[in-house]
């Protein structure tokens, strides 16, 4: 009766979060900037609604961001067709959204796998997560495909480890959830191999020799793979040329990508192409909660076989992109929002760590103290949120000291959320002195997208009144702009480390040679 009664709370506290993180992740998007790569998904989204209305020709997608697909931006092109808002607004609303999806799909798959409390503890874990927070509201890339990713995963968990393995709607599931992340990255192919593994596994397992089994088993995979490939390119107009083989190609394009711009890394400047092969490591290490950190080291307790199982299979669907990129050379920058995918994972096995260590048999005491330990490591996160909002994305744990700490080291705001602060300041000024103001900065198209939120503020590279600068690029650069004393308003985090500036006008905008530049707003786009 008890376990019943457990049972039925888990999942009204799971029902009631879900309820509660919408509408709270969706009004926090209203706080948050244009980011560096959103004016290019837009564009790339407007080539795809158009090629879709049949106003475009296919043979156009050849190049420029072929190698992706394009279903988060048809969605947010066509939301702004019919909300009278911002289109930036409208898009972060939309990416609140799938950030909600993420955490939800999370949660249920820790649920699954681990208990019904799994599932709330998940989902606090990865809401509360400033970076992955951060990214929901403004992330038109890695956010969306890391929310199909999880998503993906639990339709895989729902297979049967008897036959037939694969229920009418769990085919659904894996073809609908598989097709939609691949229409945002060439990635997702890699489930496919994960989708197979697990019924191979339950295949030995079961000892199936039936051949008439296995030939119907045959026949569900096959359909499974050939639906979600032709539906993962619906919004892919560049794979449905050859839908069966373009998304494999896609991958080892995507995986080679030649960007060679400066990456700021434990306060050297390296070229990206020749980071230490420890990157990616270091910045999971970093820009990880230490609460999910305890996790997982949690989960590395011997536990049950069944647990003991699913845990290593989560360890190798986290661990395998990782190795994929290491074996592979691939080009990172910006941090890991490359590989945040496999974040929402690491948080479910950080959750499974903590449910185990909190539910076996161990001293009151004990079990007292994990629980006041997690408490606390869940508000200091969620302090942080609250503290720096809406500059979540600059979050960096104890290990480098805090955010003040890894100021000039590693870069913080590289996505320049910030900007849309330093132009409300000057939107501030405007309305002060009853007139119009002109402004410029760097990046100008940050400046210029966020000003438009704003009737007294007018874009213009030639003469301005304020320049806005953000403070990204080399070390030096970065210092430098720190350093500068005409500053009349500074983008600060709660713990002093300088975001961006305003500073005064001048006849032609703010740059500085060598600076950090996104790949997708140098590369040349045909116009929509």
């Amino acid at each position: 009766m008890r376990d019943v009664s457990s049972r039925r709370a888990g999942q009204w506290t799971f029902a009631a979060l879900a309820m509660l993180l919408l509408p709270l992740m969706v009004l926090s998007s209203f706080d948050f900037g244009v980011t560096w790569d959103e004016g290019a998904r837009h564009r790339n989204g407007e080539r795809v609604w158009r090629y879709l209305n049949g106003e475009r020709d296919r043979a156009l997608f050849e190049r420029g961001g072929h190698v992706y697909g394009g279903l988060f931006d048809v969605i947010a092109v066509a939301a702004e067709r019919q909300v009278p808002a911002d289109r930036f607004v409208v898009r972060h609303i939309i990416n609140a959204t799938f950030g909600w999806a993420g955490v939800v799909f999370c949660g249920a798959l820790a649920a699954r796998l681990f208990g019904i409390w799994a599932g709330p503890l998940g989902m606090i874990l990865l809401v509360s997560s400033p970076r992955y927070f951060a990214d929901s509201m403004n992330n038109p890339k890695d956010l969306p495909y890391a929310a199909a990713s999880i998503a993906t995963l639990y339709a895989i968990s729902t297979m049967s480890p008897a036959w037939p393995y694969i229920s009418r709607g769990t085919a659904f599931g894996i073809i609908l959830t598989l097709a939609a992340a691949l229409n945002i990255r060439p990635a997702a192919v890699v489930y496919l191999g994960f989708f197979g593994l697990l019924l191979g596994v339950f295949i030995l397992l079961e000892k199936t020799t039936d051949w008439r089994r296995l030939g119907l088993t045959a026949l569900r995979v096959a359909i499974i793979v050939v639906a979600a490939l032709l539906a993962g390119t619906a919004f892919w107009p560049w794979a449905q040329q050859a839908p069966l083989t373009r998304p494999f190609q896609a991958l080892f394009e995507a995986s080679e990508y030649p960007w060679a711009g400066q990456v700021l890394f434990d306060g050297r400047n390296y070229p990206a192409p020749n980071l230490p092969w420890f990157y990616p490591l270091r910045w999971l290490l970093i820009s990880t909660p230490p609460v999910v950190l305890a996790g997982v080291l949690l989960a590395l307790v011997p536990s049950s076989r069944e647990w003991t199982l699913r845990r290593l299979a989560l360890a190798f669907v986290a661990l395998l992109p990782l190795s994929l990129v290491f074996l592979k050379d691939s080009t990172l920058y910006d941090g890991v929002r490359h590989l945040l995918f496999i974040y929402p994972v690491i948080v479910v096995l950080a959750a499974s760590g903590w449910i185990a260590f909190l539910s076996e048999p161990r001293p009151r005491w004990v079990r007292g103290a994990a629980a006041a330990c997690l408490l606390a490591g869940v508000l200091s996160i969620l302090a942080f949120q609250i503290r720096y909002h809406p500059n979540q994305t600059v979050y960096f744990n104890e290990l480098v000291g805090g955010t003040r700490g890894a100021f000039a080291k590693f870069e913080l705001d590289y996505w320049g959320n910030c900007m849309l602060q330093a132009v409300e300041w000057t939107a501030e000024r405007a309305r002060a002195e009853q007139r119009t103001i002109a402004v410029s900065g760097w990046p100008a198209h940050l400046v210029q997208f966020n000003a438009r939120r704003f009737p007294e503020l007018t874009f213009d590279r030639r003469q301005q009144d304020y320049l806005i600068r953000l403070n990204r690029g080399t070390r030096q650069t970065v210092l430098n702009l720190a350093a500068r004393e005409d500053a009349l308003y500074r983008v600060e985090t709660p713990d002093g480390a300088m975001l961006c500036a305003v500073l005064p006008g001048s006849a032609k905008a703010d740059s500085t040679p060598g600076d950090s530049v996104s790949p997708d707003e140098t590369a040349r786009e045909p116009a929509p």
